[in-house]
């Protein structure tokens, strides 16, 4: 015969179930302590820059300014990243719109302190006249470019001077998009001189066999009015904006130890080309 329990005797067990599963879901749902702040990670957009970082023919860039940037990153504790090799055109867009984080060796414009936090760390090597090699004119002062017809660079950012002696005499000068047309139009005598940036022109002319040997540089001094700097970039619109007085402080250390002037003296002294030739009769 089936001995029917009473109703308490199964509320009972029932409740005391009921309990355990309540307090094991309710200890199970409770947050867990957070632990340190995750380190921010932020995107480096680059391309290739001859002497500086090199970024041809390898999975991740290499150079001084590599070197210099992953210090950057130990000191301020952030995880640097890479973009694939990226026109700097397209990565001054890229920051503005925040899609990417930092930039560096680039010159400062009101147009970009507008969307970039911009971080002085070196002064800028000043732009330089050069001739073909056989050309046996002193240049040595501003005012004999204007006898001359030249050849500028579409993309870079001139110094002031140099600036508004292009924009003042338009019908003087040409523009190229890339140091290599330029280089090319003052071989075939199409131009007196190339003004263009001395380590990455110098740098081409160096490494390309049917260059070497055929051109100089002037001995106009175009940055002697010119007191300008290279900066590191950090977007405005980047999520770790807030980061800019760290970068700042620790950019300035580097500059005050030494380690910029280590990494990047070493860089320009390797891409220099000859003096300028005398005067020949």
């Amino acid at each position: 015969m089936m001995k029917i329990l009473p109703s308490h005797s199964i509320f009972y067990p029932l409740c005391l179930v009921a309990s355990l599963l309540t307090s094991t879901l309710a200890y199970a749902e409770e947050p867990v302590a957070a632990g340190n702040a995750a380190e921010p990670q932020l995107v480096w957009c680059l391309d290739h820059f001859s002497r500086f970082h090199h970024y041809e023919d390898t999975p991740e860039p290499y150079g001084p300014s590599v070197d210099l940037m992953q210090e950057l990153a130990k000191r301020a504790g952030f995880k640097l990243h890479f973009t694939p090799r990226t026109p700097t055109a397209r990565c001054l867009r890229m920051m503005a719109e925040g899609k990417v984080d930092l930039m560096s060796n680039l010159k400062y414009s009101d147009e970009r302190n507008s969307n970039m936090f911009m971080l002085p760390y070196n002064k800028t090597v000043p732009e330089s006249l050069f001739l073909r090699y056989n050309d046996s004119r002193i240049i040595d002062t501003e005012a004999q470019l204007q006898h001359l017809t030249l050849v500028s660079i579409r993309s870079y950012l001139y110094s002031p001077s140099v600036m508004a002696f292009l924009q003042q005499h338009p019908r003087q000068a040409v523009t190229v998009d890339s140091i290599e047309a330029g280089l090319e139009m003052l071989l075939r005598g199409r131009v007196d001189a190339l003004i263009s940036p001395t380590v990455s022109t110098s740098d081409a002319i160096n490494t390309t066999s049917s260059y070497r040997h055929r051109f100089r540089i002037a001995g106009l001094d175009l940055g002697r009015n010119n007191q300008s700097y290279i900066h590191i970039a950090l977007s405005r619109s980047s999520a770790h904006a807030s980061l800019e007085p760290l970068l700042r402080k620790h950019l300035a250390d580097m500059v005050t130890d030494g380690t910029v002037a280590r990494l990047y003296d070493q860089a320009i002294a390797q891409s220099m080309l000859l003096p300028p030739l005398p005067l020949q009769p």
